[in-house]
């Protein structure tokens, strides 16, 4: 297929599918086409969806913007392509959210069902694409959540039924890693 076929095919989509694959779209183009790292994908398909779940299929392109755009739009269940530090699997919950418990207060993190099973999957830092999951808030403490006990910053997000919490790396002065080589990279320091 080539890249005009693509773009056709997404335009005929009904408009919430299109929404969703043009946004997929837009993350592997370049200069009216597409990225030369996506390219071999495209060359092997037919059609959109076959574009799209090559891409995802490829382990070399778990941690890409692109990868993380269909799987959310597709509702993969893409949490099992990551190896998490710590998990918790079949922790019951009642309500609206799983609770997280720190200094003798609970919190809520909202899921998707009701009186449903949860995973609680722990993450170092960087371990697990962050696109792919909605990001619920940070915490930072001591804390326990689905059994597991947890000392330190972490973000909290959200996919299915499935608590993911990532680890902070930080640095000397304190600082999150990825946010200081960030600054870094594009000379914020001082």
């Amino acid at each position: 297929m080539d890249y005009g076929e693509l773009k056709e095919q997404i335009n005929g989509l009904d408009e919430r599918q299109r929404k969703g694959c043009a946004r997929v779209l837009s993350l592997v183009s370049i200069g009216g086409g597409v990225r030369p790292e996506f390219r071999e994908h495209l060359d092997g398909a037919s059609t959109y969806r076959e574009f799209f779940e090559a891409l995802y299929g490829d382990d070399a392109l778990r941690f890409t913007k692109a990868w993380a755009a269909w799987a959310r739009h597709d509702g993969k269940q893409w949490v099992e392509r990551f190896e998490p530090a710590q998990a918790a699997e079949h922790v019951p919950f009642a309500g609206r959210g799983l609770p997280v418990e720190f200094s003798g207060n609970t919190m809520l993190v909202p899921l998707g069902g009701h009186g449903k099973k949860a995973r609680v999957l722990a993450f170092e830092d960087g371990a697990f694409n962050e696109d792919a999951a909605a990001y619920f808030t940070s915490l930072e403490g001591a804390f326990t959540c689905g059994g597991l006990t947890f000392d330190g910053i972490y973000d909290v997000f959200t996919s299915g039924n499935t608590v993911l919490f990532e680890r902070w790396t930080v640095n000397e002065k304190g600082i999150r890693v990825k946010s200081a080589q960030l600054a870094e990279n594009y000379g914020l320091t001082g």
